[in-house]
């Protein structure tokens, strides 16, 4: 074998092992990030006031280190109740106070996963006057 047909194994050799080993070291973005799934009221929608705030990822969440905060009209600042502790390791749900004015709101959320990686984003909705 050729000098040059052995340089041109080792470098097919070394690729194909290096190949192995980015993708077996490098997690996949479901794997590392809460990503959220669906809410309630659901993102861009406009009714009536809701009584519960349902936010839903794909992964189970280190509730304790999560937070939501609710911005309502006039970029007013929203006290959520208590964290419902019944929801499932994945959600996160409020009751809401009674009678949200109508307006545009926003849900922020910031979510560490079991993994340890924070994510954060909000929901928009709409409460329409009745």
């Amino acid at each position: 074998m050729s000098a040059r047909a052995v340089g041109r194994a080792v470098r097919l050799a070394l690729a194909a092992i290096l190949g192995i080993i980015w993708a077996c070291g490098v997690p996949t973005v479901a794997q590392a990030y809460a990503i959220i799934l669906e809410s309630s009221p659901a993102a861009g929608t406009a009714g009536p006031a809701p009584k519960r705030l349902v936010l839903r990822f794909n992964s189970r969440l280190e509730k304790a280190l999560c937070s939501v905060q609710l911005v309502g009209p006039r970029q007013r600042s929203i006290a959520l109740m208590h964290l419902e502790p019944d929801a499932p390791p994945d959600t996160l749900a409020y009751p809401l106070p009674p009678a949200l004015p109508p307006g545009d709101y926003q849900a922020r959320w910031k979510v560490m996963a079991a993994d340890g990686h924070v994510t954060e984003g909000a929901v928009a909705f709409t409460v329409a006057a009745s």
